[in-house]
């Protein structure tokens, strides 16, 4: 298949007219990296990789706009990207190619992560680091940086939970209360060791 000519198409894309009638739409960068300027024909295999080169770019483009939302997890950019791809080769080399470039990195997914945990919502350690192993952080990323959680400020989180739970649960006392705000702070994801040795500093 010989190329008859190039035309600017939208932002990095171009049209591609061949002799037999067909055109195809690839982006500037495959047509840079494949060196097409300087062919004049196409054949078989070449064909075959500029489709194939031409969908890398596409899903790549389409998942800086993903992330660029929010940070993602590796796992997630893949199911993402499965759910759009079933070549899980191509899924593979698109995640390659945006880990090279500094769009993934599970650590530090894990640390804003954490961070936006903390500071946005009531969720505590236990929670967290289940939510990060359900993303498919690995564990020993996820044990680095739980450790790193100032435990200050776990307490101080849980400190007011008890708190409050004290004030508006008058109508309980004693043990029931006691339960009662424990069973709270495990459903707020503590773990069961911090909520313990804080509870029992309180009198009820």
């Amino acid at each position: 298949m010989k190329i008859i000519k190039y035309e600017r198409n939208k932002k990095n894309n171009y049209n591609v007219y061949l002799d037999n009638g067909e055109i195809i739409t690839l982006n500037e960068n495959v047509i840079t990296e494949n060196e097409l300027l300087l062919k004049k024909e196409i054949d078989k295999e070449l064909y075959d990789k500029l489709n194939i080169d031409n969908k890398i770019y596409e899903l790549y483009e389409i998942s800086i706009k993903y992330i660029n939302v929010r940070l993602r997890s590796i796992k997630e950019i893949k199911a993402y990207l499965q759910k759009k791809e079933k070549d899980i080769d191509i899924v593979n080399r698109v995640c390659d190619k945006l880990i090279k470039n500094k769009f993934l990195n599970d650590e530090i997914f894990t640390k804003a992560f954490i961070k936006d945990k903390l500071s946005f919502t009531t969720m505590g350690d236990y929670k967290i680091r289940k939510e990060l192993e359900r993303l498919g952080i690995d564990n020993i990323i996820i044990e680095e940086n739980i450790s790193n959680i100032d435990n200050n400020l776990l307490e101080e989180r849980i400190r007011k939970i008890i708190d409050k739970d004290i004030r508006i649960n008058k109508k309980y006392s004693g043990v029931n209360l006691k339960n009662k705000i424990y069973n709270h702070l495990l459903s707020q994801g503590y773990s069961q060791s911090i909520i313990i040795n804080i509870i029992n500093t309180y009198d009820f």
